[in-house]
């Protein structure tokens, strides 16, 4: 080794030295790389968890936000399946007296809406104001619905309906109705 060399001491080497010290620059070098390869790693590992911070930081957010307008939309779809409920029973109602002398129909209808039981007031028909009421307590607020249907003359069979009130867990779930050209009898089977 050159007396130029003495003084390197794993310091970076002059060029045009031996070849020691070619060797030596080339280990320092690497040595370099290594500790940037280093650094490089913890740059990427912490750009890593930055990024992972900031997409949960949005899905958070994100589910957060539906879950707000779900949960508000979640009264107007139990309003639009109990309303529809009761449009079954004028749809019925309706279809029997359009149906004319002799008509005779079976309606089946849901004993629950969503789980609970609800009421179909009929003494509106009885009275010939020609409405019918459903009461619904839905798990949200009651729901109370007032439908229009035909005047004409109703009557009623079966200790179901003596009150005039259809209760829809209580006796069986189908309506008989029939037409005999001025009444329209509507009649709730014993379970």
């Amino acid at each position: 080794m050159s007396a130029d060399n003495s003084n390197l001491r794993g310091q970076v080497a002059i060029e045009g030295t031996s070849f020691p010290a070619r060797h030596l620059r080339g280990q320092v070098a690497i040595e370099t790389a290594s500790r940037s390869a280093g650094n490089l790693r913890g740059q990427v590992a912490t750009e890593f968890l930055l990024y992972t911070a900031v997409f949960m930081f949005v899905a958070v957010a994100a589910f957060i936000v539906l879950n707000d307008v779900q949960s508000s939309e979640l009264p107007l779809q139990q309003n639009k399946v109990a309303k529809e409920t009761g449009d079954g029973f004028v749809n019925t109602l309706t279809l029997a007296i359009k149906g004319g002398e002799g008509f005779s129909y079976n309606y089946s209808f849901p004993r629950t809406v969503l789980g609970i039981p609800y009421k179909i007031d009929l003494r509106g028909l009885e009275s010939g104001q020609g409405f019918i009421m459903m009461e619904w307590p839905g798990s949200f607020a009651n729901f109370t619905y007032r439908y229009s249907v035909p005047r004409y003359k109703y009557k009623f069979e079966g200790a179901c309906l003596d009150a005039r009130v259809l209760i829809s867990d209580a006796c069986s779930n189908t309506l008989t109705l029939y037409n005999d050209g001025e009444n329209l009898t509507i009649k709730q089977q014993m379970p």
